[in-house]
């Protein structure tokens, strides 16, 4: 055989492949892209990085740009402090109430340490007082901003540095009680540089003196606030750190790898720095997404206040709900597609364009909302499934092909109970419906194999059916009786079990009258199982007892999946127990 044939099959062989690689390619973007719009569309996202001023108008501007944007919870990180110089109700406590009022389920809140008291010889005591005060009224975190190390000073005028000692106890209870400690101690690198029109940040600085860190007879190096913020985190092993701006030093990713593998309790979130790490080789920042995947988290620097900031802003025209909307799409774009040299969301962050790192969607369901709802699973509001009327009853065929099912908003069942860690392998969709008579329950289950009791007893009920593959329900009908409520629970093999409870009694004799159906798809890994419980069973108060139009009744769901060792919560009951009614959920019927 010739070279040149050789050679022409060579390149016939290489073009062939790069075809076939730009198609499947292509195929798998338009997956990704898929499933990413019915995240938004589900409202899954969570934003870990905002700034929302505690005011009607602009909590209600901030709720309706993340509707639009897809974006379900937002975590507020100027909640205020939880002092107060009276008996007046504290910045965080007016925040929090305000927004849980006018937008519920939507916002978290962390609080704000109070430095005022800094020179007394209690600081330290004063101001763990203030975080447990802090947790006890639902601070989901500490935000610390980059006063420390750059602006907040002593009574004698010396900077208060971030490893000073006296701030020990605080990170220390903050790990104690599990809340998070957001903090940024350091800008980009170009704060330090000279303070003219040669500096590539000079259209954000011009309007911003204050933050210009370059004279050094005022401010550390750069370096210096970094190596201090290191010291912390290896002190506190037990607390977690989410070091915002991309580590606080966005410029240097090697850095920012080195200090993630070094620290399993540092964090690294998105806010205001794509259109820093978005210049840089796409594939290098795509390999250190996909080697830290579970560690880094989408987050913004959205901010409402009587102006909109899209990650930072200037003197220029006021950005509109439109600037915003085109603000997130940007961050989807940069994460989800491997386009090239196009505009960022924050031009006056600098004059350059960004290449898209193009994550799979495994990875990108992580940092859109994984991370966050294993960091915050203390504090994010207790989840809420909607159960869609019907007039209709219908009869179960346990594969969930009645066309009612496809009108209920699913949700998914896939935290680990205790922990709070995402199993997205033992993902289960759960659907719900309702009529005048009775509760419709679908469940849609992945699975590897299934561990069953054989043969099943389909005459009566197993005690002990949980220790093996089953779904359940738990529901009650009282909100202000929480520890009454019933348990179902269905296994592969149609084996069922249901019981009444008001803690601590439990009865194994009553029974529902419920209908239950079960279809197993060896093909697909898929079983799936439908419930039909009469209203007044639940209620157990007679026919008067079912539900109106938005009413809500406690609810939560759990599955055994035991050969992948899965005790999944829907709302994670953090306990080694799923009898928790007080992390129940909220079933509302609509």
């Amino acid at each position: 055989m010739s070279r040149y044939f050789l050679n022409r099959l060579w390149l016939m062989s290489f073009m062939l492949l790069l075809w076939c690689c730009f198609f499947v390619k292509a195929e798998t973007l338009d997956q990704v892209r898929a499933e990413t719009d019915s995240w938004r569309q589900q409202k899954r996202l969570i934003d870990l990085h905002q700034h929302i001023n505690s005011n009607e108008a602009h909590l209600q501007r901030a709720a309706q740009i993340m509707d639009e944007a897809g974006v379900g919870v937002g975590v507020n990180l100027s909640g205020g402090y939880v002092t107060s110089k009276d008996d007046s109700p504290s910045a965080f406590e007016t925040t929090k109430a305000l927004a849980d009022r006018l937008a519920p389920g939507r916002f978290l809140h962390y609080m704000n340490l109070d430095y005022r008291r800094w020179d007394d010889e209690e600081f330290s005591e004063q101001a763990v007082q203030q975080i447990e005060e802090g947790h006890r009224l639902g601070a989901a975190g500490l935000k610390e901003y980059k006063r420390l190390g750059l602006y907040l000073r002593d009574g004698q005028g010396k900077l208060i540095k971030i490893d000073d000692p006296k701030l020990d106890p605080v990170w220390k209870r903050c790990g104690e009680l599990g809340m998070p400690v957001s903090i940024h101690v350091a800008d980009p690198v170009a704060f330090w540089l000279p303070y003219n029109n040669k500096n590539e940040r000079w259209t954000e600085l011009k309007d911003h003196k204050n933050w210009w860190f370059g004279d050094p007879d005022i401010f550390p190096p750069h370096q210096e606030l970094l190596a201090a913020l290191e010291r912390v985190i290896e002190r506190h092993t037990e607390t977690t750190f989410v070091c915002v701006h991309f580590a606080n030093n966005p410029e240097d990713l090697d850095w920012v790898e080195s200090q993630l593998d070094a620290h399993p309790n540092m964090m690294a979130d998105l806010a205001a720095r794509i259109p820093e790490i978005g210049r840089m080789d796409p594939i290098k920042v795509r390999q250190l997404f996909m080697k830290h995947q579970d560690r880094i988290l989408f987050a913004t620097d959205f901010q409402v206040y009587d102006r909109l900031t899209l990650g930072s802003g200037g003197s220029g025209s006021a950005p509109t709900n439109k600037d915003a909307h085109s603000f997130f799409s940007k961050h989807w774009r940069w994460l989800e597609t491997n386009d090239r040299d196009f505009d960022h969301m924050t031009p006056i962050q600098g004059d350059w364009t960004i290449n898209g790192i193009g994550l799979p969607a495994d990875v990108l369901r992580k940092i859109y909302f994984d991370n966050a709802r294993q960091l915050l699973a203390g504090s994010l509001p207790h989840r809420t499934v909607t159960a869609r009327s019907m007039e209709q009853d219908f009869k179960l065929t346990g594969d969930l092909s009645h066309p009612a099912w496809y009108k209920a908003e699913p949700t998914y069942l896939e935290q680990d109970s205790k922990t709070g860690k995402v199993l997205p392998e033992s993902s289960t969709e759960i659907r719900a419906l309702w009529t005048d008579q009775y509760l419709y329950v679908g469940f849609k289950a992945s699975f590897e194999t299934l561990n069953t009791f054989q043969p099943p007893n389909l005459a009566g009920e197993r005690i002990g059916l949980w220790e093996k593959d089953v779904v359940e329900m738990f529901i009650g009908s009282e909100p202000k009786k929480i520890g009454r409520y019933k348990e179902f629970q269905v296994s592969p093999t149609g084996e069922r079990l249901d019981l009444s409870l008001e803690l601590p009694n439990r009865d194994f004799d009553w029974s529902s009258q419920w209908a239950t159906a079960v279809n197993v798809d060896e093909e697909t890994h898929i079983w799936r199982s439908e419930m039909k419980i009469p209203l007044t069973a639940i209620a157990d108060q007679g026919n008067d007892a079912a539900p109106n139009k938005g009413d809500r009744w406690p609810v939560n769901f759990y599955r055994m999946d035991t050969p992948r060792k899965g005790f999944l919560a829907w709302n994670p009951t953090l306990h080694g127990s799923f009898h928790k009614p007080d992390r129940f959920g909220w079933m509302r019927f609509q």
